[in-house]
């Protein structure tokens, strides 16, 4: 039988790890879906998915397809898909995406955004 369930954040095909106990100090730029499980410090940029596992800190801007958050952001994150934020998940700073899932009791301190980042942020302009 063919299971079709959406896979969760520790499920997930993954390109890259960065292991707990392993601090980046630095800007990070994937091909590929990347987990956090240790620090990073810097720019986060994939082309896939970003997940910050349950022990995951970032310090950084996240700009990726998708991103799931268990773990603790502090920073601006950008997903062109969605923005995931699950109930262990604390995000500090703002988020953009056009679609965004938050739990219940999740810390989110910050402004949401929901439209494509890449869309323009430029208002129209005002006729006097």
């Amino acid at each position: 039988m063919l299971d079709v369930r959406k896979k969760g954040p520790g499920e997930m095909d993954v390109a890259s790890i960065i292991g707990v106990g392993t601090v980046v100090n630095g800007d990070i730029n994937s091909e590929g879906s990347l987990r956090v499980e240790g620090e990073v410090i810097g720019k986060i940029t994939s082309k896939d998915t970003v997940i910050i596992h349950n022990n995951g800190k970032v310090k950084a801007e996240i700009r990726a397809q998708q991103v799931i958050v268990s773990g603790e952001v502090q920073g601006n994150i950008f997903a062109t898909e969605r923005l995931e934020i699950t109930a262990s998940g604390r995000v500090i700073g703002d988020i953009t995406a056009p679609r965004v899932s938050i739990a219940e009791g999740v810390v989110f301190e910050g402004k949401c955004t929901m439209k494509p980042p890449s869309a323009p942020s430029t208002a129209p302009a005002q006729q006097k």
